[in-house]
């Protein structure tokens, strides 16, 4: 091998950037994804026109978002299982 080999061309050296610096941006994605899905904030009861009865046969205790006894997924705070929101899904059956 004579040292004309030996050298990196510029082409070389860009092309090694370039693969580190995506290798770093991948990583800090994915990293950043994985902390803001644990660090999700709730809507406030005020901004979710929460009420603590029934609208018609719509309560929290059949919403995909109820957690048991008295939480949601969606809404801040202690929920009751008659309460209601507009963020109400019905749970799929």
């Amino acid at each position: 091998m004579n040292e004309k080999d030996k050298l990196i061309t510029r082409r070389d050296a860009l092309k090694n950037i370039a693969v580190v610096a995506g290798g770093i941006a991948v990583t800090t994605m994915v990293g950043a994804g994985t902390a803001n899905a644990s660090t999700v904030s709730k809507a406030s009861k005020a901004s979710v026109q929460y009420q603590d009865h029934p609208k018609g046969k719509q309560q929290c205790s059949v919403c995909a978002n109820f957690v048991a006894p008295h939480g949601c997924k969606v809404v801040a705070g202690k929920i009751a299982p008659n309460g209601w929101c507009v963020a109400f899904a019905p749970k799929s059956a």
